[in-house]
């Protein structure tokens, strides 16, 4: 099943299914590439903003944690990781 990354549940493993890097800037892109979110890579959404606003989302890659704005996770296509 393929959803969106700022729809995604808290706290469960998910793999990156696609990346529409045309729905975010060159330098936004360019960003995201540096920290690692690629096709295939395996993230966990962690929290998102506060009480009144659901931007930006933290999430893991690996050992490191990142913060991207809601914008940014709405082009992040993500799907289940079977075992």
């Amino acid at each position: 099943m393929i959803a969106l990354l700022d729809k995604a549940p808290l706290g469960v493993a998910v793999r990156i299914a696609r990346i529409n890097w045309n729905a975010m800037s060159d330098d936004e892109g360019r960003r995201l590439r540096e920290f690692g979110l690629m096709e295939g890579c395996e993230i966990m959404p962690l929290h998102r903003g506060s009480i009144f606003s659901r931007d930006p989302l933290a999430l893991t890659i690996g050992r490191m944690k990142v913060i991207i704005r809601s914008n940014q996770a709405a082009a992040i296509e993500i799907e289940a990781i079977t075992a």
